[in-house]
């Protein structure tokens, strides 16, 4: 499969993200948030290296694409990499969390999918 593949797919999964934040679906807004973040990474590892971590976790793939680039990823881009993560399994599953998704989680789900785009981006050049 090829990278741009993995891009379209996020891309995809970005439209997704901020049209259920605007819908007020919160729940799905953070999980395709979580989504289009990690397909992003996987695509931009495979077209760099080839392959691609077999991870969910948006940190993990963040941390390889920065040592491959040998770029630092900012902290606050870090920080959100692993907010997003935690939207993998919370937004799935109605027993993983105590609540129901409210507005501000979904739009911080959505900005930090924006942060970490912005990121690789910098760091990637037109890969993003």
């Amino acid at each position: 499969m090829s990278y741009e593949v993995w891009i379209r797919k996020a891309l995809r999964f970005r439209d997704y993200a901020e049209e259920d934040l605007r819908s007020g679906r919160y729940d799905s807004a953070a999980f395709f948030a979580q989504q289009a973040a990690e397909f992003l990474l996987k695509g931009v590892l495979i077209k760099l290296t080839g392959s691609r971590p077999l991870t969910h976790a948006v940190s993990e793939l963040l941390a390889y694409l920065a040592k491959t680039l040998e770029k630092p990823v900012p902290e606050d881009v870090m920080k959100c990499a692993e907010a997003l993560e935690t939207h993998y399994i919370q937004a799935r599953y109605p027993d993983a969390r105590l609540n129901e998704y409210r507005k501000w989680e979904a739009e911080e789900a959505v900005k930090c999918m924006d942060a970490v785009w912005g990121y690789v981006r910098e760091v990637a050049g037109g890969l993003a």
